[in-house]
């Protein structure tokens, strides 16, 4: 009927004045929490050691060095990250100081909780320690009987189902837009610093 647009792009326009409508209604999520062992580097940094994960190389090793990169970027815009892992805190501290291939850096970590403890009860915690809500939160995890449990205990968190490829989630996370925001300030860019004082502070008042 005389449109300019074709099939596809009506769809196109279709589901980007969705995506907006959607923001407008429900604030971008905060806080991206992650697993550590086989999500942000591939192998068992516990038992494999840091020589012996895969990080950096070519094939398997680059898509998990290019999911670091969008997760930054998200970092950069504003969104806080956390970790939740099942693993000894000192070999996860080493891999990110010490691996050449590390695009996160302990730094851009507003909070964590890397011990051996249930993660549903670290999440709440992880929420307690920085103030924010849980339903402002995303939880990415390769285990999904991890991501099971999250979302029967605390339906609040997005509870992220990864594909089994880890070369597609680079992909999936940039496309997620539960964290679009429509303007980054410089306020958001200094977030990471002031909740990461926030999450120590509210700590070390707890131990």
């Amino acid at each position: 009927a005389h449109c300019r647009l074709s099939t596809n792009g009506l769809n196109i326009l279709a589901q980007s004045l969705a995506k907006i409508i959607e923001r407008i209604k429900n604030p971008a999520k905060k806080v991206l929490v992650l697993d550590c062992d086989n999500t942000l580097w591939g192998g068992v940094v516990g038992e494999d050691g840091i020589s012996g994960i895969t990080l950096g190389q070519d094939g398997l090793g680059s898509a998990f060095v290019d999911f670091q990169y969008v997760i930054k970027k998200l970092n950069q815009e504003g969104t806080l990250l956390a970790l939740c892992s099942k693993n000894n805190e000192e070999d996860v501290w080493e891999v990110f100081q010490k691996h050449q291939s590390m695009i996160l850096k302990k730094n851009d970590i507003a909070a964590h909780k890397i011990n051996w403890k249930d993660k549903v009860k670290n999440l709440i915690e992880l929420s307690s320690e920085l103030n924010l809500d849980l339903n402002s939160f995303v939880f990415w995890d390769d285990n999904p009987i991890e991501g099971d449990r999250i979302r029967k205990a605390i339906p609040q968190v997005l509870a992220v189902k990864p594909s089994k490829s880890v070369t597609e989630w680079p992909e999936y996370l940039s496309g997620m837009n539960c964290f679009a925001k429509f303007n980054i300030t410089n306020e958001d860019k200094k977030k990471t610093k002031q909740y990461r004082i926030r999450a120590k502070f509210t700590k070390d008042i707890k131990t």
